[in-house]
């Protein structure tokens, strides 16, 4: 399981951090990138949750740091300490392999900092003649440590922690919400039947790659997927959704903040958690999102990783039909407008896992029963079908098991060009 619940922040703009000279927060902001130039890396879910707000953008920048240093003795797999952060090497007049040796002396140059901090792997993401990103992995302290180390790095290198809506593709959330309005061809999907008349549907999921250094963790070659599987559905399911909740920066924004200077999106996702987590009963702890919808629905599994050097795919889908996930929901006395909210929750709590670097939603084929349940040894293939359509008929998807989450993340990570 994941380690203790995280403890409530401090005030953001007196974050510091200890480290070879401690950095203060304006240290740690001048050390990343703006919005607008993460915008220009990747397309992703930040425009959206920001609303173009570069202030609200480096509060962030500082939570995540703030959290990574408060996990210092937890060294578990999805220890809060271990944080993905991207990295652009912006030295002019360099090749990809020259910004990328550049990036690893730093690190290697740095007292304190060894081969169990981070991680780099050869998944390429963004190499031009401006700048070469890629991702990294590091433990607590790390990154304010080698800026300390290497003072000339200020000049040519860019960090950031790498936070939810910079891991969602870019229409991330418009692509689920109108699966789950069914009101958009984006909400239909097509049911006909093959030639051995099981019902084929087309549905979604989310497919996410694994952050750099998760399957070499700590330099070990031996961390398995059911282990990286487990870990992912404890970290969702953990505490009863306040490990989520303490580790999100959208809540502590909404709830915490003081004011209303917070985006639409931010309260979607704060109100998600704030929902699941008060789900939990307070007598015996049930909660029928953890429980039912994340615990008996939904299935972690990680595929085969991508050849030599790869991170691997972290898959999160359902593994009952619509119909069926509906009906168990609804025997645990949960609504549709319930099962939504658990979903949005269970999408921002597989984003925020340190373990994941990009979450997109992708279709995946699934194969039901005539009468459109998920075990296809209770039905035994039914008289063929005609090869056209049987009906023509069109299906509405409200994403309850067609939430297939799988993720299939694209990690940023240098792309070597001469």
């Amino acid at each position: 399981m994941v380690g203790a619940s995280f403890v409530a922040l401090v005030s953001l703009s007196a974050v510091s951090i200890s480290a070879a000279a401690a950095a203060t927060a304006d240290e740690l902001v001048s050390y990343g990138m703006s919005l607008a130039e993460f915008d220009d890396v990747r397309m992703s879910e930040s425009e959206a949750d920001f609303d173009g707000s570069e202030e609200l953008w480096d509060e962030a920048l500082l939570f995540e740091y703030k959290l990574a240093t408060s996990y210092t003795e937890d060294k578990a797999i999805t220890s809060l300490g271990y944080q993905p952060y991207i990295i652009c090497n912006y030295a002019p007049d360099k090749t990809g392999i020259q910004r990328v040796q550049m990036v690893n002396e730093a690190f290697q140059n740095t007292s304190g900092v060894d081969v169990s901090h981070f991680y780099f792997e050869g998944i390429g993401e963004l190499n031009n003649a401006e700048r070469s990103c890629g991702v990294i992995r590091t433990f607590n302290d790390t990154i304010p440590k080698v800026y300390a180390s290497n003072p000339d790095a200020e000049t040519w290198m860019k960090t950031n922690p790498i936070h939810p809506s910079m891991k969602m593709v870019d229409s991330t959330v418009t692509t689920i919400q109108a699966r789950m309005d069914g009101d958009t061809d984006l909400g239909m999907i097509s049911i006909d039947q093959n030639e051995n008349g099981y019902v084929k549907r087309s549905t979604l999921e989310f497919s996410n790659v694994l952050c750099p250094g998760v399957r070499s963790f700590n330099g070990t070659q031996s961390v398995s997927g059911k282990e990286i599987s487990q870990a992912a559905k404890d970290f969702v399911v953990d505490d009863g959704g306040k490990t989520v909740r303490d580790a999100s920066y959208y809540y502590d924004k909404v709830n915490n903040g003081g004011n209303n200077d917070y985006t639409e999106r931010m309260k979607l996702w704060s109100d998600a958690v704030s929902f699941v987590v008060n789900l939990t009963d307070p007598v015996d702890g049930r909660n029928p999102c953890l429980d039912i919808v994340v615990g008996k629905i939904f299935t972690f599994e990680v595929s085969p990783f991508i050849g030599q050097g790869g991170t691997g795919v972290l898959e999160v889908y359902s593994s009952v039909s619509e119909e069926e996930g509906y009906a168990i929901a609804e025997a645990s006395n949960m609504t549709k407008d319930d099962v939504d909210q658990c979903i949005w929750y269970t999408l921002y709590a597989i984003a925020l896992n340190p373990m994941v670097c990009s979450v997109e939603p992708k279709a995946r084929p699934q194969t039901l029963c005539p009468d459109l349940t998920s075990d296809l040894s209770q039905c035994p293939p039914p008289s063929p079908a005609p090869s056209q359509p049987s009906s023509g008929r069109v299906v509405k998807v409200s994403l309850m098991n067609k939430v297939v989450v799988s993720m299939a993340i694209a990690v940023f990570s240098f792309r070597i060009l001469n």
